[in-house]
């Protein structure tokens, strides 16, 4: 089985996450700017910081990308990961993926940092004013992801991984063996 991480990443919040997977999966990992075709491989795991509810525009496009393959996303946002929008942005992902006739084995998603300039775009455009509560996030979102979130991105990671190989063991493929290509 070939399988392989990508990521894209602004503030290095989701290249975090990416890395410690590739750490703990022995997978590498790629920025999506350098990412090889999905069409190499059986399963992706891909990697996006949130935007305006979505993955970012360069993530988005390597999604697009990525037909009838076992996928596992995750991101990063500013959000509570258990919030409303969290949740609108996990199903939209997995809805882009299904589109492309693709597995969604499972999504993670951990609050990061938010960049600086992102912050001052939505003050200027008024969308999202600076209260309180928005203050509070943004503090706790500078936190993470800590170690907790990316033991728990591993976790998934890995357990997507054993699904895919008992999969593949099933189906006549008893030593399927998961292998990186560079």
């Amino acid at each position: 089985m070939r399988a392989c991480i990508v990521y894209s990443s602004c503030t290095g919040n989701t290249r975090k996450v990416a890395e410690a997977m590739a750490e703990a999966s022995g997978i590498a990992c790629h920025a999506v700017r350098h990412a090889p075709s999905p069409q190499e491989y059986d399963l992706l795991a891909v990697g996006f910081w949130v935007r305006q509810g979505l993955p970012d525009a360069r993530a988005l496009r390597y999604i697009q990308s990525i037909h009838n393959k076992n996928v596992f996303y995750f991101g990063t946002l500013g959000a509570w990961p258990q919030s409303e929008h969290a949740l609108r942005c996990s199903r939209a992902t997995a809805a882009m993926l299904e589109q492309g006739g693709n597995t969604v084995l499972d999504g993670f998603l951990c609050q990061g940092k938010v960049s600086p300039q992102v912050v001052a775009a939505s003050q200027r455009k008024g969308t999202h004013p600076m209260t309180t509560a928005r203050q509070e996030r943004l503090r706790e979102a500078a936190r993470h992801p800590d170690a907790e979130d990316l033991q728990a991105a591993c976790q998934r990671w890995l357990q997507s991984l054993t699904a895919v190989r008992a999969t593949l063991h099933h189906q006549g493929f008893p030593n399927a063996q998961t292998q990186e290509r560079m």
